[in-house]
């Protein structure tokens, strides 16, 4: 009888053992799923990016000072004589140049206004307009100059590998236009579109309209007054 007993006893305190170790493993698991929760509702999935910008620069050169490199405009910077290089988004206005990286907005200058990526808006310039990425808007100097352009080139030269609007001026050279070309001399690989001009040369071109029309693709590859090819 005593040995029944003696075995009840062990069974019973392994059984208190046994569930005093499962609740003390539960509590750290369950306090350790609060703080979880708690850290989900306190932190933000995603830290919010500052920016570097100001609403007002003025450089000195290009560069300099060095915040006119570090810092983008949203609102309006001054070149004096020159400015850059950061984006601008706003108003660029400098009194001989300045190259920007990339411009939503207006770039004026007497000597030269020039992008280096994507752009939106307003060159004008005396001198030279240029972009080496893509330019959509309008490009107004002597001399302008884009790889790709959607919008309108208007002065002494225009220069584009792909334009989709216009060129107008005494010389307009493109490889691709989707739109007219207005000049004294306009050159173009594939025109989708008019040209207009004394001197029209193109290898396929929709309609010529000139002193000297010259159509390779055309059935009359030379002709004056008009030429067409399809």
């Amino acid at each position: 009888m005593s040995k029944k007993m003696m075995l009840a006893g062990l069974v019973a305190v392994g059984c208190f053992a046994f569930n005093a170790s499962a609740q003390t493993a539960a509590v750290p698991a369950e306090k350790a799923k609060v703080q979880v929760e708690a850290t989900k509702a306190t932190v933000p999935v995603e830290a919010v990016k500052t920016e570097n910008s100001s609403p007002i620069q003025v450089g000195f050169w290009f560069d300099v000072p060095g915040y006119t490199e570090k810092y983008k405009v949203h609102g309006f910077r001054l070149g004096f004589p020159f400015s850059g290089t950061s984006m601008v988004s706003g108003f660029d206005l400098s009194l001989f140049g300045s190259h920007i990286n990339n411009l939503d907005g207006a770039q004026v200058s007497i000597g030269y206004c020039g992008t280096s990526a994507k752009s939106y808006g307003l060159q004008a310039a005396v001198g030279v307009c240029m972009n080496t990425g893509h330019f959509d808007g309008v490009q107004l100097s002597l001399f302008n100059k884009a790889d790709v352009s959607k919008g309108w080139q208007v002065g002494g030269g225009n220069v584009t590998d792909d334009i989709d609007g216009a060129q107008v001026g005494l010389a307009n050279v493109v490889d691709k236009v989707k739109g007219f070309q207005a000049g004294i001399v306009n050159v173009v690989t594939r025109s989708i579109g008019p040209q207009i001009g004394l001197v029209n040369y193109a290898d396929r071109s929709s309609f010529q309209l000139g002193l000297v029309n010259i159509n390779k693709k055309s059935g009359m590859p030379f002709m004056i007054l008009f030429n067409y090819s399809k």
